[in-house]
């Protein structure tokens, strides 16, 4: 034999020899792939997914094939031990019944708070064995914040009723819109021309939260007041441009054809605000007060006193202020403080 040959012949068994291990490592890789995903999928428990509030709802993983049942057991740990365990007999745990605990999902009731909660799953390759899942919980009560509550002669409590509000909080230059239930420091000025404010405001001596109750006003400008008195009432005090003057300067000159100065625009000449509601709340203008014993009433300021009118309800006490008197008015009847 040549030594070409033999050379040759040596090149092709090193060649079959490493293609036959290298298969035989493919093969081997494939069946530890194989036993270890079958070990995984075997041994996989579901596990939950949502936290355990009252209304939220808690979701199990999917089980290995896609395909299987599930059932929900609940724990009270006041009377059992709500410990993780396998065995999806434990008498500790209990099914929950009904329609909608034998699906993916459940959500916890009113009757599940201070339990624990875990899933089980039954797959067709798992026979008649159930797999559990590692509990969850207690179940809890969902969280809910506590309204703000307003502070007599510190805060009232400003709910939009309709159309658009805009308030001015002291210490701010310009209006901002308000759009929900908003906790606002006396003397802010609410501009209700295109919409209405629902107000709380509080009782008691300064500071105390206990709320009064609430009433609407809408229809004009005013600054929420509210003495540190005890029980002092809320006072939406008029506040928008009362121009009372005559008009001066090009306009007076203008108007001498017409025998006399031209007076101010009627639009700046009165200020409204529109009031509906019970409770320790009022009305002011530069010639009275009004306070309300549960109606609906209209406070107008002219440049020469406050008109007081009553619509509906129980009426209004009127303090005038000229007079140091107070009146009290129904439904229908009306009554005009003079400024001083």
């Amino acid at each position: 034999m040549s030594s070409t040959t033999f050379v040759a012949r040596r090149r092709r068994q090193r060649r079959q020899r490493l293609l036959a291990a290298c298969a035989a490592a493919g093969v081997v890789a494939a069946a530890t792939f194989a036993m270890a995903s079958g070990s995984a999928a075997g041994s996989d428990r579901p596990v939950i997914s949502g936290a355990p509030i009252v209304g939220n709802t808690l979701t199990s993983s999917d089980v290995a094939t896609g395909f299987g049942l599930y059932k929900w057991q609940s724990c009270d740990p006041a009377t059992a031990n709500c410990s993780d365990s396998l065995n999806h007999n434990d008498p500790d745990w209990t099914d929950l019944t009904g329609e909608d605990h034998n699906g993916r999902t459940y959500v916890p009731v009113e009757s599940d708070v201070g339990h624990f909660i875990r899933v089980l799953i039954h797959d067709n390759d798992l026979g008649d064995h159930w797999t559990t899942s590692v509990p969850v919980g207690p179940v809890t009560e969902p969280f809910i914040a506590a309204p703000p509550a307003p502070e007599h002669g510190v805060s009232v409590l400003a709910t939009p009723v309709d159309g658009s509000v805009k308030v001015k909080v002291p210490g701010q230059n310009g209006y901002q819109p308000i759009d929900d239930l908003t906790k606002l420091p006396v003397n802010t000025v609410f501009d209700t021309r295109g919409g209405k404010i629902h107000i709380t405001a509080a009782v008691g001596a300064y500071g105390n939260e206990t709320p009064d109750q609430s009433v609407d006003f809408y229809g004009g400008v005013f600054r929420l007041t509210q003495d540190a008195d005890t029980d002092s009432p809320a006072i939406a005090k008029l506040v928008e441009k009362l121009s009372c003057g005559k008009a001066k300067g090009a306009k007076a000159k203008a108007s001498s054809a017409s025998g006399g100065p031209v007076a101010v625009s009627a639009r700046h000449r009165r200020r409204r605000v529109w009031g509906s509601g019970h409770g320790s709340y009022g009305t002011a203008g530069g010639g009275g007060t009004g306070s309300v014993l549960g109606t609906t009433w209209l406070t107008q300021d002219t440049c020469r006193g406050t008109f007081f009118k009553v619509l509906e309800g129980l009426g209004v006490t009127v303090h005038d202020f000229d007079l140091d008197q107070d009146v009290t008015l129904g439904p229908g009847q009306s009554y005009f403080a003079k400024n001083r």
